[in-house]
């Protein structure tokens, strides 16, 4: 009669179209053996939603192209097969490079809006002009030479200036897009950028692309659709664990998804 001492357990992911586990016991009383055993996990085959790898550029839809050049930023938006966004972002100078898509009918089309006011450039103008006026003060009441003063007053009044065009500049709206369930928030547009109309055909476009999207899947195929879709944007950086942890919450309470 043998008796086995569980020495060691090494669990080793089997990636094929089935998942295992090959669990080894090592170390049995008296004669040394290794035995064997595996299981199936109710883990899905497609855990992503179904996408051909290979763009085809006949399918290629509307583009828009948004770049900033204080901030380094280049965003590319692009719709493809009427069913998917294409994105390619780079969100500050030297930094890499993000490849990734959404479903169109996973998304909503009615995106959160928000006004973005860098206030820091514009308490800098109000500094600065603040300044420009004391330095004429100064220099009508003699107090300070009047050349001094001139000196003084060019450079703060070319600041104020320099502020006001940079808080201008800054001064924007941000329509971020969410996944339709689970509220993830997925990209964002900027207002006017290239120009107030290339802005307006795209995100017209968009909505009327998602709308569609949405319009031939059924409710059921969306909330699954979208759990993929979270579950490969969570893998691949877009989006953190939080995120996706809240976004598959809401859809499994939902009344239709399938469990």
């Amino acid at each position: 009669m043998y008796f086995i001492n569980l020495m060691e357990i090494e669990v080793i992911p089997y990636h094929n179209n089935y998942s295992r586990y090959f669990i080894w016991f090592i170390d049995m009383h008296e004669d040394e053996e290794v035995i064997m055993a595996n299981a199936e996990l109710d883990v899905p085959a497609d855990n992503y939603e179904e996408f051909d790898q290979e763009i085809d550029p006949g399918k290629l839809g509307d583009q828009l192209i948004q770049t900033n050049t204080l901030k380094g930023t280049r965003r590319r938006y692009q719709t493809y097969a009427e069913k998917y966004l294409l994105l390619n972002f780079v969100e500050k100078k030297r930094a890499k490079e993000k490849n990734f898509r959404v479903n169109l009918a996973c998304l909503t089309s009615e995106p959160d809006h928000y006004k973005v006011v860098v206030w820091k450039w514009l308490y800098g103008a109000l500094g600065a002009g603040a300044l420009a006026g004391l330095s004429i003060y100064l220099g009508i009441s003699e107090t300070v030479r009047l050349e001094y003063c001139l000196f003084a007053g060019t450079i703060t009044v070319t600041t104020a200036l320099i502020c006001t065009l940079i808080f201008i500049y800054l001064m924007r709206d941000e329509y971020i897009f969410k996944s339709c369930y689970g509220g993830a928030k997925l990209f964002l547009i900027e207002n006017k950028n290239p120009s107030q109309q290339q802005f307006d055909h795209f995100f017209i476009k968009l909505q009327q692309s998602i709308d569609n999207a949405q319009t031939h899947m059924p409710i059921s195929d969306r909330l699954v659709g979208e759990l993929k879709m979270c579950r490969r944007l969570r893998d691949e950086g877009i989006i953190d664990d939080k995120t996706y942890t809240i976004a598959r919450t809401a859809i499994f309470k939902h009344d239709q998804y399938k469990s």
